[in-house]
């Protein structure tokens, strides 16, 4: 079970999982987009005074923006109005390779302390201007911190928990849990700027828990030759927890750190980048697109849909998290195949079922399945976010991290764009889905390696093989697809050797024999 650091670390994660959501213009936007201006609901909104800027918070009726924006009868930016989301997709993807990087060379406790700070008050700003332009630039810069803490706190949280919790972190504090705390403050306040301002305080209590409560990481400091503070600070963590979580530090790893040029000309890092890149691309595409495109599936209900699709999630989430308690049966490789087995079978199914008519005539029945295919997706998050923080080295973690989140989000501007695709055609998302699982499927099956209860401190030296394995996977699948060659013409395999320079963790080197001394 949880001792009280890690369930302290956790609960502080959790509150920072709240600001990483900011669906809070995807909720109110959407569903006053899908009205025409001669709509009761618009007439009903144009009908109240213009007064206050909360004036609607007790019209039980009232969730739309674009409905306030209309009964202000101020000039809308129509262009940036129907972008603000797509925008938001951009600062994310900028953010997560800007800060990832950032989090490697100043620390993971500075970035998440100094992002939730600045969040809380552009959100509290942004919740006080009319200007849809503004209000663009303001959801760019929410965009960019988001980023931030989606990459750094998550390294942060597992490099200050032992290796037995780290699924557990996934489990107990995650995404859906914070869709559905956001969902339940935009239910009760029935108002953007509201909702924009408790999201602000939330942001604000996250600042003060990190900076209170949350020690840098010491394996990033003992990468960065501060050993002292980081052996007090992994003394600290072993006091607090009772002898429960012990947290063993890197040895023989450089303290300079890497910019990330040196870090692609890296064999061993730029295959690491370009699998986990790939991986991160589908699962974000897939989300980000079913987020967009599926956004109401309970009785034309957006808030209690929003809240179906958080909290069925969440409570899958819990229910594996206690069967790794007691059983412990979970590794990362099966948890990403298995989820996008179902979450490809799902999509599949409820693609079907649209087309059929079957989604009006038994709309229990398609919401069972597309739930049960929405709900995978966060365990595919799971085993990505667990196998790059468990196969890359601290040193380059966030950096990694984020070059890997940044791909994503450049699928994930993309997908947000789907919903025109739906238009076309109702059940094109769902298919797409499908597709996207089957070549994921294939990566993950082919390259991903298993990494449960991985040592963070000796991840360098193991990343080596790691890489090598994936070449020879490359070259494997390759050959497959060639003629067989005579036995004159096979290639003679390299011969394993042991590297001298570090005997307490030798490392597999492959050496290449020419021809000559082959013979």
């Amino acid at each position: 079970m949880l001792n009280c650091h890690e369930l302290r670390m956790l609960i502080i994660f959790q509150v920072a999982m709240v600001f990483m959501v900011q669906n809070v213009f995807q909720i109110y936007s959407t569903f006053g987009q899908q009205l025409n201006p001669d709509d009761p609901y618009i007439k009903e909104a144009l009908s109240h005074p213009n007064k206050d800027l909360y004036r609607f918070s007790q019209n039980s009726s009232f969730y739309s923006t674009h409905a306030q924006w209309l009964s202000d009868k101020e000039d809308t930016n129509v262009l940036w109005w129907e972008n603000v989301i797509a925008i938001q997709q951009v600062g994310i993807f900028v953010g997560s390779i800007l800060f990832g990087y950032i989090s490697d060379h100043c620390g993971r406790k500075t970035v998440c302390q100094y992002s939730l700070l600045v969040s809380s008050a552009v959100l509290l700003f942004e919740g006080l201007q009319s200007s849809t332009i503004i209000i663009a630039i303001c959801r760019f810069i929410i965009g960019t911190q988001t980023g931030a803490i989606i990459v750094v706190s998550w390294s942060l949280t597992t490099e200050l928990i032992s290796p037995r919790t780290r699924f557990l972190a996934r489990a107990f504090a995650n995404w859906p849990t914070g869709k559905f705390i956001l969902a339940l403050i935009c239910f009760f306040s029935r108002n953007w700027r509201i909702s924009l301002h408790v999201c602000a305080g939330f942001t604000f209590l996250g600042a003060i828990l990190y900076l209170l409560f949350v020690p840098e990481s010491p394996t990033y400091l003992q990468c960065h030759a501060q050993r002292e503070r980081a052996q007090t600070i992994v003394s600290d963590i072993f006091e607090r927890s009772n002898g429960q979580c012990i947290i063993t530090l890197p040895t023989g790893i450089r303290s300079k750190p890497l910019t990330f040029c040196q870090i692609w000309r890296k064999e061993k890092y730029r295959n690491v980048i370009i699998l986990f890149g790939a991986i991160w691309i589908m699962t974000n595409f897939t989300a980000t697109m079913l987020d967009f495109s599926e956004v109401i599936i309970f009785k034309n209900n957006l808030i209690y849909s929003q809240m179906l699709l958080a909290g069925v999630p969440a409570l899958c989430k819990i229910f594996l998290g206690l069967i790794e308690i007691y059983l412990g049966i979970i590794s990362r490789r099966n948890l990403h195949l298995v989820s996008l087995f179902i979450n490809g079978a799902s999509m599949c199914a409820s693609g079907i079922f649209i087309v059929l008519g079957i989604h009006k005539s038994h709309p229990t029945l398609y919401v069972i399945v597309f739930l049960i295919g929405y709900s995978s997706i966060e365990f595919i998050w799971d085993a990505c976010y667990l196998c790059v923080v468990e196969q890359v080295p601290t040193e380059v973690r966030g950096t990694i991290s984020g070059a890997c989140s940044f791909f994503s989000r450049l699928s994930g501007i993309i997908a947000s764009k789907m919903t025109i695709v739906k238009r076309q055609w109702e059940a094109a998302p769902l298919f797409i889905a499908f597709g996207a699982a089957i070549i994921h499927f294939l990566i993950a099956f082919f390259f991903l390696n298993e990494s449960k209860d991985a040592n963070l401190g000796e991840i360098g030296f193991t990343l080596r093989r790691i890489s090598q394995k994936m070449s020879q996977k490359i070259n494997l699948i390759r050959n497959m697809t060639k003629k067989e060659k005579r036995p004159s013409e096979v290639t003679i395999p390299g011969v394993v050797v042991i590297e001298r320079s570090d005997p307490s963790n030798p490392v597999l080197k492959t050496v290449h024999l020419d021809k000559q001394q082959s013979d």
